[in-house]
């Protein structure tokens, strides 16, 4: 998004309408975050060394199957992208209908497109619906084949850099909540999130606090349900700050990594982590980071890979 930074300077009238990050929740269809097309050493474009994990887990007799996906789509304008959205993203649309819950980030400015191939019976409406440089809104989305309660969206209360440090504080990262109902019996909570990027001191603290604040709010609206939390979490495996933030989160929470709990051997920080309750036993059986989101020449369709696990469930 270094890109943003010389649009503003370049427009200062602009510039000083630009909202700053800060602490808010709204009730609605959709979900909640911000964009960053960030490309830490991470993972964000490696797709050389991308591994599958199929470990099976032992789970007998399953009530039934829930196969997840979390994408960051980078989705922000062509022109500001690092990727090439207005040509991607219908090629995304239609690869979504091989998941039972997909859920995006960074869906800011071509959700029509996006949502133009997908079958899902339910789907978020984008938080803003005529996003501007100004108002971008969260860049979050879902599209089930499940029912979904209505969803809340809530805004990161710590966020850092406006015109710097990823420019994280320029739209309204954080995210968002659904229960969605599996089966008779079978609910599972659903948070889709999208946290601060950058490798600075300010960008590590951000992320601290964003974790605590989702923390909290697990603690006051799951009651002890089953979850499932993902997203571009941009927690890093391979930088020792990150990782005692997310052991700290895991524990915190009660969640578990799916890619670590199989040994996926390709640990990301696009995760999907999940928590089993006394009413429903969720156990992921597959990892994976799918082949088919690639354009004519086997080119990505974004600079985040996307990541799907398949879990089994079990009503109690």
């Amino acid at each position: 998004m270094k890109a943003i930074l010389t649009i503003l300077l370049a427009m200062p009238a602009l510039a000083a309408g630009l909202p700053a990050c800060g602490n808010g929740s709204s009730s609605d269809a959709d979900s909640g975050a911000d964009s960053d097309a960030d490309t830490d050493s991470d993972s964000d474009t490696d797709t050389d060394t991308d591994t599958d994990s199929d470990t099976d887990t032992d789970t007998s007799d399953p009530d039934g199957e829930l196969l997840v996906l979390t994408y960051n789509v980078a989705g922000l304008p062509d022109w500001l992208s690092g990727s090439n959205p207005a040509v991607n993203i219908p090629l995304i649309s239609p690869l979504l209908n091989g998941y039972d819950l997909a859920l995006v980030q960074e869906d800011f400015w071509y959700h029509d497109e996006l949502a133009a191939g997908a079958d899902h019976p339910y789907q978020s409406d984008p938080l803003v619906e005529n996003p501007t440089l100004v108002n971008m809104g969260d860049g979050l989305n879902r599209f089930s084949d499940f029912p979904l309660t209505e969803l809340t969206r809530i805004a990161w209360i710590e966020c850092n850099g406006l015109i710097d440090s990823n420019n994280d504080c320029l739209t309204s990262k954080g995210f968002s909540v659904s229960a969605v109902t599996l089966g008779e019996g079978a609910i599972v909570w659903v948070y889709n999130l999208h946290m601060d990027a950058g490798g600075g001191a300010g960008d590590i603290a951000a992320r601290e606090a964003q974790t605590a604040q989702l923390a909290d709010d697990i603690a006051t609206r799951t009651a002890g349900g089953a979850l499932l939390v993902a997203g571009d979490t941009n927690l890093h495996e391979d930088w020792p700050e990150d990782m005692v933030i997310l052991d700290g989160f895991l524990a915190t929470v009660g969640l578990e990594d799916a890619c670590r709990l199989l040994d996926c051997g390709d640990e990301r920080y696009d995760r999907i982590m999940f928590r089993s309750s006394a009413e429903l036993t969720i156990e992921p059986v597959t990892w994976d980071t799918p082949d088919e989101f690639v354009d004519s020449s086997d080119g990505p369709l974004s600079d985040h890979l996307p990541v799907a696990v398949g879990f089994e469930w079990s009503a109690e």
